[in-house]
């Protein structure tokens, strides 16, 4: 991609380079791809941890100075944010290399609006292709890495670099401003390269340090932005963070079901029995009703053995139409009594105990949609982990991949955005559903939860997807599982526009991801 320079009108971009004492050049490949910049809008500051007769001389548009032997990194970091004269500051590696045109993509961000502009990197031998802005994966994972470029005046706004949390300067800077940045871009080009160690580990802090500070970092993050506790602090940069549940809003579980019977775990059982005592069983939150659609000619023991599992919790609605899984949420929606509706089928089995409170707390969220769990095969395989929407295809993240792989840089472990999950178990605000039509009865069978992701998401609600939640999905054990071509034009007519590109997931979905894969974003 060519970006041209516009001199007089482009804003400018100031790289200030933390350099970690006596470096014996090793900033000279940084220094030689800042001389390779297709655009002209910089300078940059290398900040040395060495006395003022160590430092090189001054080079054309770099300049050296001392940051003084005993300096730490938040001393050279806001040295060089004193010395900034462009517009915008990017903090670089030292080990890293900008691609040519990294300067010109990133300011051709800014100059279009954006007060935050981020790319992709190459971090060792791998390439790390970032989605765009999410901010539940960020309060998870340090994702917008080295090669990010902050406003100047934002960085100012915020307080500069804090002094108090050693090893997690950085993270907390790109927390801070995001919070109040009017827009934050995604360059979706790899920008830069560099080894796997970051800023933080080139100047030796040791682990334990930089973990409590991350975690002091997030702490004070989810406290300002609605909620949330920090359960552990990951050495390869993935930290377990979740959302806390405001109140306790009555959640109605809509189960639409024939009372059909399978094999599943080599035993015979009546699904939705077996998935209402999963539910009960195995959730620690209380205020929840079951809103069970059933067909008239299910069996007569079902309703018994319902109401023995369920108890007063239960509502059953009659079901004596053909088969249509849109028909029958909608009419268990409609008799539920919940603010929350959580769309179940009937061939699931919640593995997890607190697996009603994560999707619930993402659902609380300010502009939230809809929100899905991770989801597993019998064979333990991967069923779901979100859905993505790429050139013309409609697919689960993750399918087939071993159940505890991490994903692409750790994305199968941390709650993030995405494009839409399956209507297989998704926690929607009741009025949301509502207000878009809930499922589209011209989708019977299949597509239906598509088509109701695009519709919230069209009205500017976001869906959100969290491994905290973990079921079972023994799928399509009581239905048909064809796809009818009618079905397919219908939700391809409504959407096909908006299938080429997934902002939420840029990699390939298709990949399947086994156990023991490498990744480490310190």
């Amino acid at each position: 991609m060519s970006v041209a320079h516009r001199r007089g009108d482009a804003p400018t971009v100031t790289f200030v380079v933390p350099m970690p004492g006596d470096s014996s050049g090793s900033w000279l490949p940084l220094f030689k791809s800042l001389q390779r910049q297709t655009s002209e809008s910089w300078n940059a500051v290398f900040v040395h941890k060495l006395p003022a007769d160590k430092v090189p001389a001054d080079d054309g548009k770099v300049s050296h100075i001392a940051a003084g032997t005993g300096a730490k990194l938040a001393d050279a970091l806001n040295r060089g944010l004193a010395a900034v004269q462009g517009d915008f500051v990017a903090f670089l590696n030292p080990a890293s290399r900008l691609a040519p045109e990294a300067t010109a993509l990133l300011l051709a961000e800014a100059a279009s609006g954006a007060d935050i502009a981020y790319g992709d990197e190459r971090i060792g031998a791998d390439t790390f292709f970032k989605p765009e802005f999410s901010p539940e994966r960020l309060r998870c994972q340090p994702y917008l890495g080295d090669t990010t470029l902050f406003k100047a005046s934002l960085v100012n706004q915020v307080g500069g670099i804090r002094a108090d949390v050693e090893g997690a300067e950085l993270y907390d800077l790109a927390l801070s401003t995001t919070r109040v940045a009017s827009r934050v871009a995604h360059v979706a080009e790899v920008l830069s390269s560099r080894p796997a160690k970051s800023i933080a580990n080139l100047w030796t802090i040791p682990a334990d340090v930089q973990n409590s500070n991350i975690s002091v970092v997030l702490g004070g993050h989810l406290r300002q932005t609605g909620g949330g506790k920090v359960l552990a602090v990951g050495a390869n940069g993935v930290h377990r963070t979740r959302r806390t549940v405001k109140g306790e809003p009555l959640v109605s579980i809509v189960i639409p079901t024939r009372g059909d019977r399978a094999v599943i775990h080599g035993s015979d059982r009546c699904l939705v029995v077996e998935a209402v005592r999963s539910v009960v069983e195995m959730s620690t939150y209380k205020n929840i009703e079951f809103v069970v659609v059933l067909d008239s000619s299910a069996p007569d023991d079902v309703t018994a053995q319902l109401r023995e599992v369920a108890g007063e919790a239960l509502r059953l609605v009659a079901w004596d139409k053909p088969f249509s899984f849109s028909g029958k949420i909608n009419l268990g929606v409609l008799h539920s009594a919940g603010e929350y509706v959580l769309l179940l089928n009937d061939d699931v089995e919640v593995i997890s105990h607190s697996w009603i409170e994560p999707m619930l707390a993402l659902a609380q969220l300010p502009n939230a949609g809809i929100v899905g769990p991770m989801l597993y095969f019998e064979d333990e395989t991967i069923q779901h982990a979100g859905h993505a929407y790429i050139r013309l295809d409609v697919t689960h993240i993750g399918l087939h991949s071993l159940r505890g792989s991490a994903g692409p840089w750790g994305a199968f472990l941390v709650e993030r955005e995405v494009a839409g999950v399956t209507a297989a178990c998704a926690l929607v605000r009741k009025d949301l559903f509502l207000s878009v039509g809930g499922l589209s009865p011209l989708l019977p069978g299949n597509f239906n939860d598509v088509d109701l992701c695009m519709k919230l998401s069209t009205a500017g609600y976001q869906a959100y997807w969290t491994p905290n939640a973990e079921l079972y999905h023994f799928e399509s054990k009581t239905r048909d599982p064809s796809v009818s071509r009618y079905e397919v034009l219908t939700a391809w007519g409504r959407w096909e526009h908006l299938f080429w590109s997934s902002p939420w997931w840029p990699t390939n979905p298709h990949e399947v991801f086994e156990l023991g894969r490498a990744y480490d974003l310190h």
